[in-house]
């Protein structure tokens, strides 16, 4: 768990005494040079900010409120001079504790504590009621494309039923979360799952992981082994890749669906199962079966219900929320802090074809993740083929009142520099050109944009764009 505590301009003495009494919490602290604006304090986001009133940009009570505004804001300690009904104006606008300039670091530091202990409550409670991405539910597909929707509400029928599922869908799609999801709401959720890949094993080996082998069945059957079939008893059985299982295993397979037994390789006796059998495969099982690769009965004993998953690119509404939420996963299990995600980027995320579908988007955020240095993710940190469309708006952009270069100042430049730049000055120009029309307002700039007061702000940051730059200072109308 990690948190951050901001020492944004405290007189040097107290906060040389705070640094080293809250180091021994093991906190990571960082402290602002300057403070001439709201947007210093996005650019390191912390949990706890501890800063001087006289350091606080004025007037002071509406950055305060807006500091409030900013998603995820920090718990803010303030210290001050004032009198009480300063000091209530200040709680009003949103502070967590107001003190006296004179306040011994000890005290404040029991007052940085009690803040800790609630962070602390708050996250393990997020933490409990996150399950595991390997524990999908139903609730995990909700989305916002009729397609999707058509598709969960065929899926809810069928999930207390013990009916075998066909589950199709292009490679990546999530077959194996849906067949988890499904198995995790039916009435067997309480019983094993068992997953089979058809496809990985080599054919010798398939017959023995899906009915077991008795002892001395073959060359290194040492011992007694159970099978899938058997581990899965009372629960369910999913067999990934089932196109890929060889025609005479169909004829074995066929009959433990039926009869709901079978014998283990080398074995006399029947061996009784109760399972739910669930299927899945990215190939045409039809025109498998029309051309004699799979057998017909098999067939129509595994698709008693056919589930066809609708690819990513079907459902490019979905992405948005696809990558928000698995940002959010992702980021405490491979150890970075939390990102965002700009809007070129997004828009890179949504207008890609996603061969690989969903586990190909959740590769890419994570390698996004990994290589991003700031808060935010931009069309940078995407894979070339991810991110070319932005590159092929760039290139259709007038150069003239963009980057000012001709071409012969771009050479020697490589493709990827030259687009940043276009993008660049083209995003600078377009933050500005906002600030201007709505006179300021941070705000309002942010709701026409179509992104996050956050987001918004970041952009200002990261071009050097103080909002006071435009009309002067934030109106109160943005509060």
């Amino acid at each position: 768990m990690l948190l951050r505590v901001n020492l944004s301009l405290l007189p040097g003495t107290l906060c040389d005494m705070l640094n080293a009494s809250l180091q021994k919490h093991e906190l990571m602290l960082t402290c602002l040079d300057s403070i001439e604006n709201i947007q210093q304090f996005t650019q390191d986001p912390a949990d706890i900010l501890i800063i001087n009133e006289e350091k606080i940009p004025v007037p002071a009570l509406d950055t305060l409120k807006l500091l409030m505004q900013i998603p995820d804001p920090p718990s803010v300690i303030v210290l001050t001079e004032s009198g009480r009904d300063r000091q209530a104006g200040m709680l009003a606008a949103g502070c967590e504790v107001v003190l006296s300039t004179g306040t011994s670091p000890d005290i404040i530091c029991k007052a940085v504590d009690s803040i800790l202990r609630k962070h602390i409550v708050r996250q393990n409670e997020i933490l409990k009621t996150k399950r595991l991405i390997s524990e999908p539910r139903l609730s995990d597909f909700v989305s916002q494309s009729r397609s999707m929707q058509t598709f969960l509400n065929l899926v809810k029928k069928v999930v207390h039923t013990d009916s075998s599922l066909l589950i199709l869908g292009e490679t990546g799609v999530g077959k194996e979360r849906l067949a988890l999801a499904i198995h995790g709401e039916s009435k067997r959720k309480n019983s094993p799952f068992i997953a089979v890949n058809c496809a990985a094993l080599p054919e010798n080996l398939l017959e023995s992981e899906l009915f077991g082998h008795e002892k001395g069945a073959f060359t290194g059957a040492v011992r007694t082994r159970r099978g899938a079939f058997e581990l899965a008893h009372k629960g369910t059985i999913f067999l990934d890749e089932i196109g890929d299982i060889p025609i005479h295993l169909q004829t074995k397979l066929l009959r433990a669906i039926q009869e709901k037994q079978f014998q283990k390789v080398g074995g006399e006796n029947a061996v009784n199962v109760d399972v739910r059998i669930m299927a899945a495969t990215n190939r045409d099982l039809a025109t498998e079966v029309k051309e004699g690769r799979f057998r017909k009965d098999l067939y129509y004993r595994l698709s008693v219900i056919c589930l066809n998953i609708p690819p990513l690119s079907e459902r490019r509404e979905d992405i948005p929320e696809l990558v928000r939420n698995y940002i959010n996963y992702l980021a405490p299990r491979i150890g970075v802090p939390g990102k965002d995600i700009n809007a070129d980027a997004m828009q890179a995320l949504i207008d890609y074809h996603w061969p690989g579908n969903v586990r190909e988007l959740i590769n890419v955020i994570e390698r996004a993740m990994l290589l991003c240095e700031g808060g935010w993710i931009t069309p940078a940190e995407l894979p070339e083929e991810v991110s070319r469309h932005v590159a092929a708006v760039s290139a259709q952009l007038p150069v003239s009142g963009i980057t000012g270069q001709s071409c012969q100042e771009w050479a020697g430049k490589s493709w990827k520099k030259i687009r940043n730049e276009v993008i660049h000055s083209t995003e600078k120009k377009y933050l500005s050109a906002m600030l201007d029309r709505h006179a300021g307002r941070v705000y309002s700039a942010a709701a026409e944009a179509g992104i996050t007061p956050r987001a918004f702000y970041q952009k200002l940051n990261r071009h050097s764009i103080a909002a006071s730059d435009s009309r002067n200072k934030i109106s109160s109308g943005d509060f």
